[in-house]
């Protein structure tokens, strides 16, 4: 596993060097089911034309070969110069200081992610809470500057596939009247203290889920004051990995599921996401044919991460944390359920039986997509009401 930023230390990234690297092994990576395709329509040709293009043929194909690998050669060396010129210049995070550019970083993350880690690249999120634009270490002295009036009830926010902090204020990029996001506004109605996740969601749910329990377990023990309750908000993957997180946790006995009162999941496909079985399905059917069996293997090179998302969780995979309340909210394009539309597509991302956890409560908001659900006026509604403990008699805790 990578190192867990923001729960131990933070190091400083070198964003250039790393995207340099990752942009040189995408050159080679594209390059090889270029060369395989090249290389197959040129042998039909050549076969047609019969012996006497043989000559031809070899000449075309060790020509072909040095060029492709003078490609891939080309790509890695001037990849490699431009991390090395990068480290020697200092550590940088320059993109990590917008909105758009950590949004790069957290995409290429989310489709490479597990690569990103076993190679020690730069670009590994690893896993964070995130606060006034930077990497918030999990450690006393850090917590109580950046939560000067810290509270004894925390929300925190799980953000989903390729996602950062900021997706949590979507709608305002859709020219909606600016909401502000869940976190700020649980803060003014009920009093919590928002926390916000950033993580590597390439790699495998198992592993995000760990480093989610390790991060919980510090910052509960160096809270500022004394935690009384934790919430829990995921949207999409996020509230996978929340789930095998509370799983994970219970059974090694950790403190910090005790003090988990709500749980809620937006859009979470725990029967597996719809598009990234697409994906899945495409990849083996590329895979049946000699034409097209390399750009199979290049779709094969997905992340650990959006593997498990085709996949979800099985019912007996992580059973609903027993001891919380839990919510679903599910989105549906079509205004009617039983629009067939609907049925099939659900909110583009998730079909809304993919959607149900089988426990709890359930909002269906619609007409709506799965990204909607990061910043929906229903969904505050619902948010507060079921995070409000002058409405609600808190669950007893086992």
């Amino acid at each position: 596993m990578s190192p867990q930023r923001g729960v131990d230390r933070t190091p400083a990234r070198d964003e250039l060097g790393g995207a340099a690297r990752v942009v040189g092994q995408a050159v080679g990576l594209i390059a090889r089911p270029g060369e395989r395709t090249h290389q197959l329509i040129a042998d039909q040709v050549f076969r047609l034309l019969g012996p006497i293009a043989r000559p031809v043929q070899r000449s075309h194909d060790a020509i072909a070969a040095l060029s492709y690998r003078a490609v891939r050669d080309t790509a890695v060396l001037v990849a490699e110069t431009l991390a090395v010129a990068s480290a020697l210049s200092g550590p940088r995070s320059p993109l990590d200081g917008s909105v758009s550019g950590s949004g790069v970083v957290a995409a290429v993350n989310g489709l490479l992610g597990d690569r990103l880690a076993a190679q020690a690249n730069d670009l590994d999120l690893g896993m964070s809470l995130r606060h006034a634009g930077r990497d918030l270490p999990v450690r006393a002295t850090e917590l109580r500057a950046a939560y000067p009036g810290a509270g004894d009830h925390l929300v925190l926010l799980v953000p989903g596939l390729g996602e950062t902090e900021h997706a949590w204020r979507f709608r305002r990029s859709r020219g909606v009247p600016a909401n502000a996001d869940y976190g700020v506004r649980l803060a003014a109605d009920l009093g919590a203290t928002p926390l916000y996740l950033r993580y590597n969601t390439g790699r495998p749910l198992a592993t995000s889920a760990a480093a989610l329990g390790d991060l919980l377990n510090g910052l509960l023990a160096r809270w500022p004051v004394p935690v009384r309750r934790v919430d829990l908000i995921g949207h999409s993957m996020g509230g996978l990995v929340i789930r095998l997180a509370c799983a994970r946790g219970l059974a090694e006995g950790a403190r910090w599921p005790e003090l988990v009162r709500h749980v809620v999941y937006l859009g979470s496909p725990h029967a597996g996401a719809a598009l990234a079985k697409g994906v899945t399905a495409l990849s083996g059917l590329l895979s049946t044919r000699p034409a097209t069996a390399a750009w199979a293997e290049l779709l094969d090179l997905r992340s650990a991460g959006i593997r498990d998302l085709s996949d979800g969780i099985p019912p007996a995979g992580a059973s609903p944390l027993p001891s919380a309340r839990h919510h679903t909210v599910v989105a549906e394009l079509t205004s009617s359920e039983r629009h067939p539309v609907g049925r099939l597509l659900g909110d583009l991302m998730v079909t809304s039986p993919s959607a149900e956890v089988g426990a709890g409560d359930r909002l269906r908001i619609a007409p709506a997509h799965h990204l909607d659900l990061l910043n929906h006026p229903q969904v505050y509604r619902a948010l507060r009401d079921w995070l409000d403990e002058q409405r609600n008699q808190e669950p007893a805790t086992g």
